[in-house]
């Protein structure tokens, strides 16, 4: 296998790595806010009034959730930090494709999907960090915002967008058939 095509099959694969990847990352972002609603509601909890110790149940508990908190907010933030690597991988192969002299229906193919889906990943991605730092301020007495949030969280319209619009699953499908032939 001569050079152009090795190079070919290692931008092709690990393209499709990182969109997967962000896709996976996506999902594992809509569960810790799931994750953060549900200790954001649950703060407001109130232990069984047949316990003597009630106050120091509840004093116990909304500290562990505070502590959970905490954590899950962290691992959000870790995510969306893979999440902009991600993005930054996916530009720098479409740049790698734009310079390449390689004549391949694949590589156009991937690089017409990155040229025009980039900007949309960049805007979920920009959506989700600025949802993860407006989340640290709304209370379990919220709840219009908090729907609002779980809502927007979920059901992001780029991610949609590219799914839909740019036939990502064929263009992954696709870029597997490649993979296996060479």
């Amino acid at each position: 296998m001569n050079e152009e095509k090795k190079n070919e099959k290692f931008i092709v694969k690990e393209s499709i790595i990182y969109i997967k990847k962000y896709f996976a990352l996506h999902d594992k972002t809509c569960a810790s806010i799931n994750e953060l609603i549900n200790i954001i509601l649950n703060k407001n909890f109130n232990s069984n009034k047949g316990i003597n110790e009630k106050e120091t149940l509840t004093i116990i508990f909304k500290k562990e959730l505070k502590y959970e908190f905490i954590k899950v907010y962290e691992i959000l933030k870790i995510t969306l930090e893979e999440m902009k690597k991600c993005i930054k991988k996916m530009k720098n192969f479409k740049n790698i494709i734009e310079e390449s002299k390689t004549n391949s229906i694949i590589l156009h193919s991937l690089h017409k999907f990155l040229k025009n889906t980039l900007i949309y990943f960049k805007r979920d991605y920009k959506l989700k960090e600025n949802l993860h730092k407006a989340i640290i301020y709304v209370d379990e007495t919220c709840e219009n915002e908090i729907n609002r949030i779980q809502l927007i969280w979920k059901e992001t319209p780029f991610l949609f967008l590219i799914f839909q619009k740019f036939n990502t699953n064929k263009l992954i499908k696709d870029c597997e058939l490649f993979l296996n032939k060479t």
